[in-house]
């Protein structure tokens, strides 16, 4: 692999990773209030979208839309700079987040929120910008009506397939799930397409965070009391990771711990490292709460220190690892600070707000 193909990506990207936020930057945030974020975030990467959004008070609605625009503009430059046979690699890749835009929008209506309400929830991105998200919301009543407006994209007709199950169980665990397979299987077949080392590393970053998609998954699925061949063909079992015969031992598991523990030691042995790496502690966090909102907060932290070890890995090489790993931390900050923001808004202690941040510490 010649480093001379990033050698415009690279600098611009070091440049960015520069400018993100520290954990301790987004603690202080969380125990100000909106005026002085604003000021704070004039003196950040996201001043110029601020500025765009031409309103002199900061609500969560216009600073959500100024993050959207920071985020896909700073990708946008990404994939401008980015070699040729990387570019469909971080296009498909970007479909992480427009997917993430279809769970909020169905999940609002599921919960009956208003339009207004919902778009309180729901962070436009990709082909689901802020005038498409508004006319979704605003034309549909129901769960069934958001499917139907989402025919045209490819995988709306999977999701249609999925509104028998969801009839019947009233839960969004089959649309989610459809969705993160969808773009999980693009995002392997793609990364297939690659050469050598950029091939190696992008299996390696994109195969931990499919392996903690599958964690969530498949602890949902027994949960909802789904069989073995439902929450298996639920799973997302493209990525090498995980050994299929542990991982059906884990599915067959009688209780949780007992299946956590088992996915747990489900990777292949060449990849112990990371994956441990990625792991640790989300067992304890299980076992101390037994709640499954709290094990999918330590996997979110868990990935977030990942990416950032992948970011020092990989920054003394020019490869797609450094841009990869980049663009997941991006999003984890811009989904931090619309956390502080909507908690700030909505006058929730900064004690409970710094609890929802997804932090490395």
């Amino acid at each position: 692999m010649s480093v001379w193909k990033y050698k415009h990506t690279t600098p611009t990207v070091i440049a960015q990773k520069i400018r993100l936020l520290r954990s301790e930057d987004l603690i202080d945030l969380a125990s100000t209030d909106l005026e002085r974020v604003r000021a704070t975030m004039m003196k950040t990467a996201y001043a110029e979208d601020i500025l765009a959004m031409q309103s002199e008070r900061l609500d969560s609605a216009c600073f959500e839309t100024a993050l959207m625009r920071n985020f896909m503009r700073t990708c946008k430059k990404i994939v401008e700079q980015s070699p040729k046979d990387v570019k469909a690699l971080i296009d498909t890749f970007l479909k992480k987040f427009e997917v993430s835009n279809v769970k909020s929008i169905l999940k609002s209506k599921h919960a009956g929120l208003t339009s207004e309400e919902a778009l309180a929830f729901v962070t436009p991105a990709g082909r689901l910008n802020e005038l498409r998200c508004r006319e979704i919301l605003e034309s549909s009543k129901t769960v069934r009506d958001v499917v139907e407006q989402l025919l045209d994209l490819e995988y709306g007709m999977m999701l249609v397939d999925a509104l028998g199950e969801y009839k019947r169980t009233q839960n969004l665990l089959l649309f989610e799930t459809i969705l993160d397979r969808y773009v999980y299987n693009e995002l392997w077949r793609v990364a297939g397409n690659l050469r050598g080392l950029d091939k190696k590393i992008a299996e390696t970053v994109l195969g931990l965070e499919i392996t903690s998609a599958n964690i969530r998954i498949i602890l949902r699925s027994k949960m909802l009391g789904l069989n073995r061949d439902q929450t298996l063909r639920h799973s997302v079992a493209v990525s090498g990771l995980l050994d299929r015969r542990k991982l059906e031992e884990a599915v067959d598991s009688t209780s949780y711990d007992d299946c956590l523990r088992r996915l747990l030691t489900a990777h292949k042995p060449s990849l112990t490292k990371d994956y441990q790496y990625m792991l640790g502690g989300v067992l304890e966090a299980f076992e101390a709460s037994h709640s499954v909102v709290r094990l999918e907060h330590a996997l979110d932290e868990n990935l977030l220190r990942v990416n950032l070890r992948m970011l020092k890995r990989y920054t003394q090489f020019f490869n797609i690892g450094l841009i990869l790993a980049f663009t997941n931390l991006k999003w984890f900050e811009v989904r931090n600070l619309r956390t502080i923001v909507k908690g700030l808004e909505e006058g929730i202690p900064s004690s409970e707000i710094e609890k929802m941040l997804i932090l490395t510490h």
